[in-house]
């Protein structure tokens, strides 16, 4: 299937406080759905659809649903803080599966942001949820280091085209920045987002749910190391490492699809094999 025949048509939902959020579909109706939940700064295209997910899921007998985020893509911009709480977040997604997949429960595959958001929904609605991967998670914090007030007044400065009387940024924060003023972005609404979410300690390790969970992350990705022991903490966990991805490229990396591909059709031969909970996880190795 290419990847842009997959495209059924951008659709729109009312999620938190009735903000549009959109999302497209692709696979065969009936099938079990994966959801897909994209990065900070980016949308469901580029994420998901360019890359190759959506067609390689659709091909491997899953029904697909890939989401714009608030704040990204062709979803609501909001802009403030209270706007991206995750409890926001949450409700988007909800609806979203509301509209696509009642009453069902899906597998929810994350990168980055998406990875912390899918982490946090199936803490909150684990009967929505069949499986979880999470890309690149953000295990030392989400957006650790991020100064908003620095990087308001830089993305003034740029947008006045003078320089000096900007209040210094460090590192992490002109990353943040440098995505969120990328083409097609709002710097104002996704600035917002980052601290929203930063306000919110992400602790992988606590409250795990009984799901199956695959995690993957770059070897050359600064959060490789804390994801690949985060993996060996929590009991029936799989970790795949991608030799020469980073943050960025990982994402793309046909060995991470595939690999996510083989391990929600596992989780599904292990529910028709045994639809009591104890059988929902895959074999161990497989």
């Amino acid at each position: 299937m290419d990847a842009e025949a997959a495209d059924e048509g951008a659709r729109q939902v009312a999620g938190a406080g009735g903000l549009p959020i959109a999302y497209e579909t692709a696979g065969p109706a009936g099938a079990a759905t994966v959801l897909l939940v994209h990065g900070f700064a980016s949308d469901r295209r580029s994420n998901w659809v360019r890359t190759r997910w959506v067609s390689t899921l659709a091909d491997a007998g899953f029904r697909v649903i890939a989401a714009d985020l608030r704040g990204h893509g062709e979803s609501a911009r909001p802009h403030t803080i209270a706007a991206y709480s995750l409890g926001a977040f949450r409700e988007d997604l909800t609806a979203v599966l509301d509209a696509e997949a009642p009453g069902e429960s899906v597998h929810l595959i994350g990168y980055s942001l998406g990875a912390r958001l899918a982490h946090d929904y199936t803490q909150t609605h684990p009967e929505r949820v069949r499986s979880v991967t999470m890309g690149g998670p953000p295990v030392d914090g989400s957006f650790a280091g991020f100064d908003l007030a620095a990087a308001r007044a830089a993305t003034r400065t740029a947008a006045r085209t003078t320089a000096g009387g900007s209040r210094a940024m460090n590192g992490e924060t002109a990353r943040y920045v440098g995505m969120a003023s990328s083409a097609g972005n709002d710097p104002d609404a996704l600035l917002r987002l980052a601290e929203a979410v930063r306000r919110r300690a992400f602790r992988p390790r606590a409250g795990a749910v009984a799901h199956p969970l695959f995690i993957v992350a770059g070897e050359d990705d600064p959060v490789h190391d804390g994801s690949r022991m985060l993996a060996g903490e929590l009991p029936g966990a799989r970790f795949l490492g991608l030799p020469g991805r980073d943050h960025v490229s990982a994402v793309t990396s046909r060995v991470f699809r595939t690999a996510a591909a083989a391990f929600v059709t596992d989780v599904e031969e292990a529910r028709r094999s045994d639809p009591s909970p104890a059988g929902r996880s895959p074999a161990p190795g497989r």
